[in-house]
C-alpha cells in the first residue's frame, strides 16, 4: 500500500514535469487561450491532476497525496532549471 502511494506521488510529479516541458503543451494552451495559472504552473496542475486521479483510487487520502505530489513536482522542476 505505501509503495503504491509513493509510486503514485513520484510518477505523477515526473509525468507532469514532462508534460510541461513539451512544446506541444504550450502551443495547446495558447491555442485554447487557457495559458493561465492552473494550467501553466507545474505545482498547480500536478495538484489537480493527481487529486482527480486519487479521489477515484484512494479517496480517503487524496488531498494529502495530491499535495505531496505537487511539492515533489516543484522540487523536480527546480532541479531541472539548475542544470
Amino acid at each position: 500500500m505505501i509503495f503504491n502511494t509513493i509510486l503514485t506521488i513520484v510518477g505523477m510529479a515526473s509525468v507532469m514535469n514532462l508534460v510541461h516541458k513539451a512544446p506541444i503543451y504550450r502551443r495547446f494552451l495558447e491555442a485554447l487561450l487557457i495559458d493561465i495559472k492552473p494550467f501553466n504552473c507545474v505545482m498547480c496542475s500536478t495538484f489537480w491532476v493527481t487529486f482527480g486521479y486519487t479521489v477515484i483510487t484512494n479517496p480517503a487520502e487524496s488531498i494529502f497525496i495530491a499535495g505531496i505530489a505537487a511539492i515533489v513536482a516543484e522540487l523536480i522542476n527546480i532541479q531541472i532549471h539548475k542544470i
